[in-house]
């Protein structure tokens, strides 16, 4: 039981450094976050799709 919640801790840790540190510089995921994603991400902290934001406004 104790390595089923690790892993969805884990899974939970590595979607949300994906939408910080590689979405904002892929556009195809940087869009799929932009969405999907931080409709939820929000929620917890406006500051985890603050990245994909400004790559949107930098790129037009």
């Amino acid at each position: 039981m104790r390595n089923l919640i690790l892993l969805l801790v884990l899974l939970g840790a590595g979607f949300i450094l994906v939408g910080i540190y590689v979405a904002p510089g892929q556009p195809a995921l940087r869009a799929w976050y932009r969405d999907t994603a931080c409709v939820h991400l929000d929620k917890i902290s406006p500051e985890i799709c603050a990245p994909i934001r400004r790559a949107e406004a930098e790129r037009g």
